[in-house]
């Protein structure tokens, strides 16, 4: 339909285009009740809801109920530009660049950037077989709010200890797929990496990692080959961990150039934010924006966004 932002702008102008749009996107151009699933429905106030024919629901809805756009005053317009700009720019973009770019607030900018991201989260992942390449790198930092639950002399170690203050990106690549995982750690410690290896990684595959002391509780249970970066050694036969750096080093300059720094309370989604570009960075960007719209129906609620460490358990993400 389109093949570069101008294009989607000229195709999408108003709100009833965007959510015609988004009608045959979701449910291919019948709506279906997101409340009973019944796929008969009347059409009211002119199109911008439906009412569920079924006896026993007769609901009314919109196309943007149960997904990133609901409860949201901002323009459907808006929405769409800013996923085609936040899906395409390769380090990403500044909340406060988005917001002069579509003509919003930095704070409604800020809160639907963190939306964006929920819906480039992978679901049902698997655990990665065959060949798979680990490193880490300190990638966000925590303020004293992050270390909920322990006392001042505690918070005040913490802060002063370098490595404690800082947030873990652990990153998994599967070169024969070409796609990585990466996952947020709060502390490098050897528990915390081993475990989520352990989550990711089919036990039995050959790990490659460096020489960290982090992996060595893992030799009995992988295959694990080392490369020691101390003796300035990258590759040594067919394995490496050069797959993650290539990620490391598209993020970093994504987050000292565009975001500058990032807390570890976020940190997660914006490990899905670049994993996602870089997993989907051989399709044009016009097709990764329309398989994002396949993902549009998770909800990240502003209460579950600003929520203190720790209390994410309690108050889930709602994926209506």
């Amino acid at each position: 339909m389109f093949n570069n932002l101008r294009e989607l702008i000229a195709t999408m102008p108003d709100e009833k285009a965007c959510r015609d749009y988004l009608i045959t996107e979701r449910w291919n151009g019948i709506p279906i009740c997101p409340y009973c699933g019944f796929d008969k429905c009347y059409v009211i106030e002119g199109g911008k809801r439906f009412k569920c024919a079924s006896k026993a629901c007769y609901k009314k809805f919109s196309v943007t109920i149960g997904t990133i756009f609901e409860a949201s005053n901002i323009p459907l317009c808006k929405w769409l530009m800013a996923i085609y700009i936040c899906t395409a720019h390769k380090k990403g973009i500044s909340s406060y660049q988005l917001a002069k770019d579509i003509g919003i607030s930095q704070k409604s900018s800020w809160f639907m950037l963190h939306r964006i991201r929920a819906l480039m989260k992978e679901m049902d992942l698997k655990p990665l077989t065959g060949t798979v390449e680990a490193d880490e790198t300190y990638m966000s930092r925590k303020y004293r709010s992050d270390f909920v639950g322990l006392s001042p002399d505690q918070i005040d170690y913490n802060m002063s200890n370098t490595y404690n203050k800082k947030g873990v990106a652990l990153g998994l690549a599967h070169p024969e797929s070409g796609k990585v995982r990466i996952k947020a750690v709060d502390t490098a410690s050897k528990p915390n990496m081993s475990n989520n290896i352990r989550e990711n990684v089919e036990p039995g595959s050959q790990l490659h990692t460096d020489e960290h002391r982090f992996y060595n509780a893992l030799d009995s249970e992988y295959d694990r080959k080392t490369i020691h970066h101390s003796a300035r050694q990258w590759v040594k036969g067919n394995v490496t961990t050069n797959h993650v750096e290539n990620v490391w080093s598209v993020m970093k300059r994504g987050v000292y150039g565009i975001y500058h720094q990032i807390s570890y309370k976020h940190m997660q989604r914006y490990c899905d934010e670049f994993s996602y570009r870089y997993n989907s960075r051989k399709v044009k960007d016009a097709e990764r924006f329309t398989v994002s719209l396949q993902n549009i129906e998770r909800r990240l609620t502003y209460k579950v966004l600003v929520n203190k460490p720790g209390m994410n358990d309690k108050i889930p993400i709602v994926w209506e």
